[in-house]
């Protein structure tokens, strides 16, 4: 499971957690969303992206036991930044991003499995920037880089042609129900900006369409198998509004989304009972952004 929350921790500084059942429940009849927070041993500038599974709570660049956050080492590198870790069904932690790796800025992949990290860069040498993961297995992988689509047989990274490789495109969050069915957003630059959106079958990736009009998607999510689907569109090409898209047939529709005068949304993640997602938001363009998050049953 995969939660995008570098929003939230960027602004408040510290990293979120759920609060007691009782807590929880008090804020659902106030209509008020009720946080606790989780001190940490060290604080970076940022956490870009956190992950929660039978592997632990990580975020990236710390695990966290379930009591306090404990700095892991991270790969030894000389500079470079993680956008992405996930959780695989085997419990071991996966991230990608970029570092620097004998001189070169280029996209790299760790996996973390019984205390060390093991680089997976085979087949990346040319590839700028790791954006996003999705797991299968340790034999199943796909990647989203800034420049295309990867698939991880187990041994190597292998560019599909099913997205470009000049930039056009680019994938910024993945969704698999299973090996056959997988859904990944984004955003294309073929003529301004525009949202991007593939489900993989198994066999071939195809596009699913999508409304028009200026928009980016961060994130993707499923529920019931279905993806719903959270970003940024831009009123008059100018203001940046919440959006949301979910399924309706073989394409993607516009559906409700929290209230605001201009924000964005960064994350979504769907529970049994309910779907949260969090971002910014602004009364006005002259105002500053505060954290935003909301969930919907």
């Amino acid at each position: 499971m995969r939660l995008k929350t570098c929003i939230l921790v960027a602004l408040t500084g510290s990293v979120l957690t759920a609060v007691p059942a009782a807590a929880q429940q008090a804020g659902e009849q106030d209509g008020s969303l009720r946080w606790a927070t989780t001190a940490t041993n060290r604080q970076p500038a940022t956490f870009n992206d956190v992950a929660t599974g039978a592997g632990g709570t990580w975020a990236v660049g710390g695990d966290r036991n379930g009591t306090k956050w404990q700095v892991v080492k991270p790969p030894a590198v000389p500079a470079g930044s993680f956008d992405d870790v996930v959780i695989a069904p085997d419990a071991s932690v996966w991230v990608t991003g970029w570092a620097d790796v004998g001189g070169k800025e280029r996209a790299v992949v760790y996996r973390y499995a019984g205390g060390k990290w093991r680089a997976l860069n085979a087949g990346l040498e040319g590839s700028v920037n790791g954006n996003v993961l999705a797991v299968l297995s340790a034999k199943n992988a796909w990647l989203g880089l800034n420049a295309g689509l990867a698939h991880f047989d187990g041994k190597r990274w292998t560019l599909v042609t099913d997205l470009p490789t000049d930039g056009s495109q680019i994938p910024t969050a993945m969704a698999a129900a299973g090996p056959k069915n997988i859904w990944l957003v984004g955003v294309q630059y073929t003529s301004g900006i525009a949202p991007l959106a593939l489900h993989y079958n198994g066999t071939k990736w195809t596009k699913v369409a999508v409304p028009a009009g200026m928009a980016q998607l961060y994130d993707v999510a499923l529920r019931d198998n279905r993806p719903v689907v959270v970003g940024e569109q831009f009123k008059d090409n100018q203001t940046a509004t919440p959006y949301v898209l979910q399924l309706s047939g073989s394409k993607l529709v516009a559906a409700p989304a929290p209230n605001a005068a201009t924000g964005t949304l960064t994350g979504i993640e769907t529970a049994k009972d309910r779907v949260w997602t969090v971002g910014m938001s602004a009364a006005s363009t002259q105002s500053p952004f505060t954290a935003l998050a909301a969930f919907t049953r």
